[in-house]
């Protein structure tokens, strides 16, 4: 046997291992939902999520942006029951280009009667839901409680609340191995324009999101992790 073909043999069985210990380790992981705070930047832009625990049953997670072009604060409020994310409330609020382009929107979720309160903008109203409703953080989220390494690539479907309506997302997800990234999960909406939003998920029990990409049209932005910490420091 050539040396050529001894040096490929042995990446070969390097790269078996390596992608052996990889799904082994993911699978090995159970999402764990614990308090934090995390700190975004792109190009001098910042993003501050935290999660926390309000009391035995309710959970509260906010995410607050300040770019060049816009300033973006949203929260929801949520309960959790087997692996399924419950919304009750959800804010969101953006301010862009100056103040020329202004958005409000709030809604109250009843769990019980399927009923959904909304405020967008001026108008508001009030319709019925059968589906499992998110937000923007919910729904990242549930794709972390909803991520199965045996079942690589994943497509799921969401239903989240936008603009005083019910709207549906697809993401698929697959496992990362970039040279550029740690070993990961890359989840991808699956969109029908030729716009892109990614984001990506550490190898670790809180499956942290160190990484997102937005395709905004006519620029885009990588929001990186610098700093991740429990929410009580």
């Amino acid at each position: 046997m050539c040396l050529k073909s001894i040096i490929l043999n042995i990446l070969t069985v390097k790269n078996l291992i390596f992608n052996f210990f990889l799904v082994f380790n993911l699978h090995a992981y159970g999402f764990s939902l614990s308090e934090y705070k995390n700190f975004y930047s792109t190009d001098g832009a910042q993003v501050i999520e935290s999660l926390e625990k309000i009391d035995d049953k309710y959970w509260s997670m906010e995410s607050n942006a300040e770019h060049s072009l816009f300033n973006f604060y949203q929260k929801s409020i949520f309960y959790i029951e087997n692996d399924q994310i419950y919304l009750v409330e959800m804010q969101r609020n953006l301010r862009a280009f100056g103040g020329l382009r202004k958005e409000k929107q709030e809604y109250k979720i009843n769990q019980e009667t399927k009923e959904v309160e909304y405020v967008f903008n001026k108008k508001t109203g009030k319709f019925n839901f059968d589906e499992f409703l998110h937000g923007n953080l919910t729904l990242q989220l549930q794709l972390k409680f909803d991520l199965d390494s045996n079942k690589i690539p994943l497509i799921n479907k969401y239903y989240f609340l936008d603009k005083g309506k019910i709207k549906s997302k697809k993401f698929t997800t697959e496992f990362n191995d970039e040279e550029d990234n740690p070993p990961s999960f890359k989840i991808t909406e699956i969109r029908d324009d030729d716009r892109a939003y990614s984001l990506w998920f550490k190898d670790d029990e809180y499956l942290t999101t160190f990484k997102i990409f937005n395709d905004f049209g006519a620029r885009t932005a990588v929001w990186k992790l610098d700093q991740s910490k429990p929410l009580e420091e």
